[in-house]
């Protein structure tokens, strides 16, 4: 797996070629360089329609719209997610009338929340490996974000379709003392979505940065209070 970058990791990673290409090795940092720095090379899929119904990719990016929304905090921060996050699949055909479909949610929600972490903060590691309080403090890391898929809903009418994806998330200290556990849920409605083009790549993609954008800014909130206390 591998993520492009357009400057090298000052802490872990493999230098490939000038420092463009980024091995996901156990840490990668992307310190905040303002606006969109992180260029996904993997996950650009686009779903289709078959005899055996809809297979559904997101494009896995975030908009220009959640981009410029987000102001970067001064924090130094970790973002942490189990493997089996990328391989997130729902079968949720909406209805039982609806055509089978098949929705590939992890594999845009790794790349989009570990975007949405490099705009929101100053800086950003993300850890592939399971993290250890021994770890956050050797690379002077204060908070720890875990964040899991909880579950994928779809409703499908004669209108159009709802899709709503709900997450757990945890916000540790550097001793792995959790601070804040909370859960969130991202949620588009798009009408005649099917007839449309594209309509439902783009509407999944859509309940995914509606949830990132929860989790982005109540993070935010929980630190800022921290902050202003200590």
């Amino acid at each position: 797996m591998f993520f492009k970058s357009r400057f090298p990791s000052p802490l872990v990673g493999e230098d490939k070629g000038g420092g463009l290409i980024q091995k996901l090795t156990p840490i990668l940092t992307f310190p905040h360089k303002g606006g969109r720095e992180l260029i996904f090379s993997l996950f650009l899929l686009t779903g289709c329609a078959s005899i055996f119904g809809w297979d559904i990719h997101a494009p896995g990016l975030l908009s220009e719209g959640f981009i410029q929304s987000v102001q970067p905090a001064h924090q130094r921060i970790a973002l942490y997610f189990p493997k089996d996050l990328l391989s997130y699949v729902s079968k949720d055909r909406g209805g039982r009338t609806a055509d089978p479909q098949t929705y590939h949610v992890g594999e845009s929600y790794g790349p989009m929340i570990i975007e949405a972490f490099q705009s929101a903060f100053a800086e950003f590691i993300f850890l592939e490996m399971e993290p250890s309080a021994d770890l956050l403090k050797q690379y002077a890391v204060p908070y720890l974000v875990a964040v899991k898929i909880k579950n994928f809903n779809n409703e499908v009418s004669g209108s159009g379709q709802i899709l709503s994806l709900a997450t757990e998330t945890t916000i540790f200290d550097s001793d792995l003392t959790v601070i804040e556990h909370f859960e969130s849920t991202g949620t588009s409605d798009v009408k005649r979505v099917f007839a449309k083009k594209g309509g439902p790549q783009v509407n999944l993609n859509l309940a995914l940065e509606n949830n990132i954008m929860s989790i982005v800014e109540h993070i935010q909130d929980v630190l800022k209070q921290k902050s202003s206390i200590s």
